[in-house]
């Protein structure tokens, strides 16, 4: 399976390196590179996500900085919805990206 990542999820990240290259600049790379192996699994464990109230998404934890990667499968593509800290930003269900509809 393929991993895309929607525009939300791009923005997260990049709002996430400008967050942090004030309060430590390398400190993005060793927080990407975490988030990088908790969604590699993903390509053939689809499924290893643990189930949200909404049923066409999972959530993955990254462990070490306790980010929240909420994704959904679609034909056979793994679309990673958004990447957050549930410190810095609760996110409400509401506010994920719908992929089957493009816009």
């Amino acid at each position: 399976m393929r991993i895309r990542f929607t525009s939300q999820a791009m923005r997260d990240l990049d709002d996430l390196k400008e967050w942090l290259r004030f309060k430590n600049p390398a400190g993005f790379r060793s927080v990407a590179s975490q988030i990088s192996k908790t969604i590699r699994p993903l390509a053939t464990h689809h499924a290893m996500g643990r189930k949200t109230l909404r049923e066409d998404v999972r959530d993955l934890v990254e462990p070490r900085y306790g980010f929240v990667i909420p994704y959904t499968v679609l034909d056979d593509t793994i679309f990673i919805l958004r990447i957050y800290s549930a410190k810095r930003y609760p996110l409400a269900p509401a506010d994920l990206p719908d992929v089957s509809d493009p816009k």
